[in-house]
């Protein structure tokens, strides 16, 4: 991955998810997320090749460390597509979440996700590529995937990627609040 895609997927994932992080280490295993009451991570229901088939591309995957630990998926080959996913535990429902995060409701429409209570997809293009936020509730957990993708690329494959990432994670999102 060139250096001009990676700070376009870090900041892309910075600017619409408020996090990112730098490091990248191994998986932390459970004894140490327990230590860091960590309970669970949208990671534990993806690897690389399950994202990478769903982007239609190999990717990598960073976890970050027990201390900041993040759900990142980078391409193995230049130029490909970046994903970031984030949560949030919330009773209020998506629109309220959303709302608290100051996001900006006139830019995200619903889409159907199988398994989930709601979701919504804001997407924007740029001549250098196309950054698409994917938002998906069930029913406390609110999750986020950010995602970009650099010039040549397909708009309606790039945009199907993301929402089918948004149903895997409904798929495999806990239904209640992780015991700590």
């Amino acid at each position: 991955m060139t250096i001009r895609a990676a700070a376009v997927a870090v900041a892309a994932a910075a600017v619409l998810a408020g996090c990112s992080s730098s490091s990248s280490a191994p998986r932390p295993s459970a004894t140490e997320s327990q230590a860091a009451a960590v309970a669970w991570s949208p990671c534990d229901g993806l690897t690389a090749a399950s994202v990478g088939r769903i982007a239609g591309a190999r990717l990598a995957m960073h976890t970050g460390t027990v201390d900041q630990p993040r759900c990142t998926f980078v391409p193995r080959t230049r130029g490909g597509p970046a994903y970031d996913v984030s949560y949030l535990w919330f009773d209020g429902g998506l629109d309220e979440a959303l709302d608290s995060m100051g996001a900006i409701s006139s830019q995200l429409r619903s889409v159907p996700v199988p398994g989930a209570d709601a979701a919504r997809l804001a997407v924007r293009e740029k001549k250098s590529g196309v950054l698409v936020t994917g938002f998906v509730q069930t029913k406390g957990l609110v999750q986020s995937v950010n995602a970009v993708d650099l010039t040549p690329y397909d708009r309606r494959a790039f945009v199907t990627s993301v929402t089918d990432l948004l149903a895997q994670l409904a798929r495999t999102a806990p239904r209640a609040p992780a015991q700590q």
